[in-house]
């Protein structure tokens, strides 16, 4: 008989609890703040130095027309902004349950994901990437969103990056930390829904196209190889939308197909090259190319 009913979900366990956790473990300080000021130098701050005019960076358009078969869903914003929380979440379940090892676990955890942005923010400073976002404010909290983002990092996808870096990570801890096999198989199960259904939303409320989507993957595919294998990712492109009711089954092929293939390309390219930048910098110069060529012809 399953004893699952007694295991407690991932998505009752306070965030909170974390940020008290950090304050008296000395060993998370250094990860921390390294992350915190990553996050906010090269990410926030670069978008804005470009906005304020101190960069010339160029942005480049990476909509795909397989956007629009994707309904505007803004009623979706809460799942998009719990996005922190989801990968804080984890980490409160540790600490409750594997407290000796929790400090730890959380500073490899803030290693790897200050990696993602890092890394990330060496192709935004080569070309900044945007999408076209519906106009006015659907929802109240789309107002924060487009104060505090002015949507110049699309590709690649940090939501869609650092969620698969969160399911692929815990895969891991909760293995090493000898939960039983019903513990891994019921978090993981719940860990990568949510992944899931974040990686949907930032396509259902617009903030990335299904080109951001796919060179997130590739990205990840990089940094955690071994771990996020070829395999993972195209299982993960394979069960976008699969339970979507508002998307057609001939759309969600097309979509699927597109991901697949520009995953492929990026990754295939990659094989002769020293880094995972240089193959999306060669695809990203063939977007503005394109973009130009569309503005010389109007």
């Amino acid at each position: 008989m399953s004893n699952s009913g007694k295991i407690k979900p991932v998505c009752r366990y306070s965030a909170l609890k974390v940020y008290f956790f950090v304050l008296f473990h000395p060993s998370t300080w250094k990860p921390t703040l390294r992350f915190v000021a990553t996050a906010a130098i090269d990410f926030f701050w670069l978008q804005f130095r470009r906005k304020l005019g101190l960069l010339k960076t160029k942005i480049i358009h990476v909509d795909s027309p397989l956007d629009e078969f994707i309904p505007f869903k803004p009623e979706n914003i809460d799942i998009y902004l719990d996005f922190i929380n989801f990968w804080v979440r984890p980490l409160s379940l540790l600490i409750a349950l594997r407290r000796k090892t929790a400090a730890k676990r959380l500073s490899d955890f803030l290693v790897l994901i200050n990696r993602c942005y890092k890394e990330a923010a060496d192709f935004y400073k080569f070309r900044m990437s945007t999408t076209k976002r519906p106009e006015g404010i659907a929802h109240r909290k789309f107002f924060w969103i487009k104060l505090l983002d002015p949507h110049y990092l699309c590709v690649p996808s940090l939501h869609v990056s650092v969620v698969v870096l969160t399911f692929t990570y815990f895969k891991r801890v909760f293995k090493e930390e000898n939960f039983t096999e019903e513990e891994q198989n019921f978090y993981n199960t719940e860990i990568y829904a949510e992944a899931m259904e974040i990686a949907e939303t930032v396509l259902y409320i617009k903030q990335h196209s299904v080109n951001c989507v796919a060179a997130a993957l590739y990205m990840m595919n990089c940094i955690l190889e071994g771990e996020f294998s070829i395999q993972d990712a195209v299982d993960f492109i394979n069960n976008m939308f699969a339970n979507a009711d508002d998307i057609t089954d001939e759309h969600k092929s097309l979509i699927n197909e597109h991901l697949n293939m520009l995953f492929e390309q990026l990754l295939l390219e990659g094989t002769n090259e020293y880094d995972w930048v240089t193959p999306l910098k060669r695809w990203i110069l063939q977007c503005e190319k394109d973009e130009t060529a569309q503005e010389s012809s109007l």
